[in-house]
């Protein structure tokens, strides 16, 4: 029992050891991130059945989602406007036409053999997500750093699995194809802190114009890591390059992260991996590796040496997706304040902390946000006082501390209080 605590305590130890270690000085870390965010839809993006993954078992299944012969795709339009939302709170340019295609693989949890998505020709590229020292991004870069956006494309989910004891896996196909966007960032990540919260920072954003309401705590959210290492001297020839980044190490992909802390943790793991492996002379395998909460390293799931075929051809029971300018200009004037704009506000205008204000937009989905608007107009409306200030750091106080307060003492669930977007 002595050395099963060892053991655990020393691996806490180190854990905590390479989380506050951003920074190497004789190696350099390259990060691109995979991110997979739910659609907020009432739909699937191919059939009729809704969009839910809380309900019982295989009970929003269609026929197209389980392939049976003769069904076919019905492209539902409805998901192309949070999708376009969210291209847009990301800096793309939203392609006028954009295209479907199949990705050819087997597995259990795709009943057609293929997913569709959209490789050669996708919904919006070449846009940017600006990351700040508020948040909480490594110190190592700066007050400010702009990651590059290949692309967003949309594409469909995949069946559940709930694995049992003794190799039994259960499917759930209310998840199969759900909308989802895809989103692909350059590989200019350095810092294992700053990946997470380019992460974090994403979520928010999707959440604020309304195109992904579902985060990583109640799984709408998925990230899938890209990460490789290379010497900073010239000993190492790294001649890999990707959408224009050239000088790259070998990468290795991490799938399937599901929280903040998971990305930065199985970062450093593979990160001090690949290192281990060639200063002891070997060379890093392109491969697929899994994580585990609360382990120290990544283990092999599949290699991945070269580039993988997945037979890509353009869906023949697809049309291209058309979208006119009217459109995109109609969601770029109403996609309302984004988060930054919001956090400046409530500093500037209102009073708060920058602390505060990050919290306040990232409780209850911004539901929280929204209440504390409403406490402001109450408490303005009711005192006859005008100074938003003074108003804004007594409700802050109020909606944050004694409310959160409040709901933490209870045990409560996130947005026990019900809170609506309208801060009801």
């Amino acid at each position: 029992r002595k050395q099963l605590k060892d053991k655990a305590a020393s691996a806490r130890k180190s854990s905590k050891s390479k989380a506050n270690n951003q920074k190497l000085d004789e190696w350099e870390l390259a990060v691109g991130i995979e991110i997979h965010a739910q659609l907020n839809t009432a739909r699937k993006l191919f059939s009729s059945a809704a969009s839910t993954i809380n309900d019982e078992p295989n009970t929003h299944v269609a026929l197209f989602d389980v392939a049976i012969p003769g069904s076919q795709p019905i492209f539902q339009r409805e998901t192309l406007i949070p999708a376009i939302r969210a291209a847009l709170a990301l800096n793309c340019t939203v392609q006028k036409t954009s295209k479907f295609d199949r990705k050819h693989y087997f597995h259990w949890d795709q009943p057609s053999g293929y997913q569709i998505t959209q490789y050669y020709q996708p919904l919006a590229k070449d846009g940017y997500i600006t990351l700040y020292a508020h948040d909480g991004i490594a110190k190592e870069d700066g007050e400010e750093i702009r990651i590059g956006i290949k692309q967003v494309q949309m594409e469909q989910d995949t069946a559940k699995t709930i694995s049992k004891v003794e190799g039994e896996h259960l499917l759930d196909f209310n998840r199969v194809g759900l909308p989802l966007i895809e989103i692909i960032t350059l590989p200019q990540i350095h810092h294992p802190q700053t990946a997470a919260a380019l992460v974090r920072k994403v979520q928010i954003l999707l959440n604020a114009v309304d195109a992904c309401v579902l985060g990583m705590q109640s799984g709408g959210l998925r990230a899938d890591v890209n990460v490789s290492v290379k010497r900073r001297s010239a000993e190492q020839q790294c001649d890999n390059e990707y959408a224009g980044v050239k000088a790259l190490g070998q990468k290795t992909e991490i799938k399937n992260l599901s929280s903040f802390k998971a990305v930065e943790d199985a970062i450093i793991a593979e990160r001090d991996r690949q290192i281990s492996v060639l200063e002891s002379g070997g060379r890093v395998e392109g491969e697929t590796r899994g994580w585990t909460i609360g382990s120290t390293e990544t283990r092999r799931l599949r290699g991945k040496e070269g580039e993988v075929d997945y037979r890509y051809m353009p869906d023949p029971d697809l049309g291209p997706v058309v979208i006119g300018d009217d459109l995109i200009q109609h969601l770029e004037s109403t996609i309302g304040i984004l988060p930054d704009e919001e956090i400046a506000l409530l500093t500037d205008t209102y009073g708060l902390t920058t602390k505060d204000a990050l919290t306040l937009v990232s409780l209850n989905n911004g539901c929280r946000a929204e209440y504390f608007y409403n406490v402001v107009d109450q408490l303005a409306s009711l005192s006859g006082d005008k100074d938003l200030r003074r108003l804004g750091k007594l409700s802050g106080d109020w909606v944050l501390h004694s409310l959160g307060g409040l709901v933490s003492d209870a045990g409560e669930e996130e947005n026990a209080l019900q809170m609506t977007s309208d801060g009801d």
